[in-house]
């Protein structure tokens, strides 16, 4: 499990079958295959892409994915556990996180 500052990193990860959640915990569209996922940005509606390993954009949230259509960041937060994937708006953790 990794994200969320203070929590395990994992170099490996394989995130395939898991499902794919915004941070209100809605199902989103969206493509995973191996360590990587590709989804429509909430703002804009570009493609954007995060990367599931330590380090990567879009692996936490000192190394966001950055929406080339609108700025917009995100990051996830994967529970490995249940096989869910969380995706943040970088913008909204921080302005909930003050």
């Amino acid at each position: 499990m990794f994200s969320l500052k203070g929590k395990i990193k994992v170099e490996h990860m394989k995130i395939t079958n898991f499902l794919i959640l915004d941070s209100n915990g809605e199902h989103i569209d969206s493509d995973a295959f191996g360590n990587n996922v590709a989804f429509r940005c909430c703002g804009c509606g570009y493609p954007v892409l995060a990367i599931a390993l330590e380090n990567q954009r879009g692996s936490d949230e000192d190394h966001p994915s950055e929406c080339k259509g609108c700025g917009e960041e995100y990051f996830l937060d994967i529970r490995e556990r249940t096989e869910k994937l969380y995706i943040h708006s970088l913008r909204e953790y921080n302005a909930s996180n003050i």
